[in-house]
């Protein structure tokens, strides 16, 4: 019959190794512990602490005062209205945003260059709506108001039927 394996590990003194651990982190972890010093002492002179304090204090009432604001209408609306506009970011390409930051002109963005600059004439406002980017842009901005335009008649149609 096989005979067990006997396994004998020594005991361990927890004590004396976390003793001998904290000896040690003061050599190998000397820069580390000092810019940590540094930043709590930053905090304090900015009060975060102080303010961290505070709100571990009032806990239960700071908690039960965001649930309360978080449950009014307005709240929940503009929770979902930043879901919506995140999703509506998400979709959009970043090239299409970086170009549309390139394409405004130095003269919108400076008001004194906007104040030097001669107002363009009639035939070239409407030679730019002519052009094939200004129409595309058009045709998106008449979709983008189309849409809202049928949401808008649906709630009136919808609350024409409450009464």
């Amino acid at each position: 019959m096989a005979k067990p394996i006997q396994l004998d590990f020594p005991t361990r003194n927890h004590d004396a190794e976390v003793q001998l651990r904290l000896a040690n982190a003061q050599k190998e972890h000397a820069a580390a512990l000092l810019e940590f010093i540094e930043l709590i002492e930053e905090m304090h002179k900015h009060n975060v602490l102080s303010t961290l304090r505070g709100a571990v204090g009032a806990g239960d009432q700071l908690i039960s005062t965001l649930a309360h604001a978080a449950a009014q209408p307005d709240s929940i609306r503009a929770m979902r209205n930043l879901l919506a506009f995140g999703k509506i970011l998400g979709s959009i390409d970043p090239e299409l945003i970086e170009a549309v930051q390139r394409s405004i002109p130095r003269a919108l963005q400076d008001r004194n260059a906007r104040r030097a600059v001669k107002a363009p004439s009639m035939w070239r406002v409407i030679r730019t709506f002519f052009s094939p980017p200004v129409q595309r842009t058009l045709v998106a901005t008449g979709f983008l108001l189309a849409g809202v335009g049928y949401y808008l008649n649906k709630e009136s149609a919808s609350m024409a039927d409450r009464s």
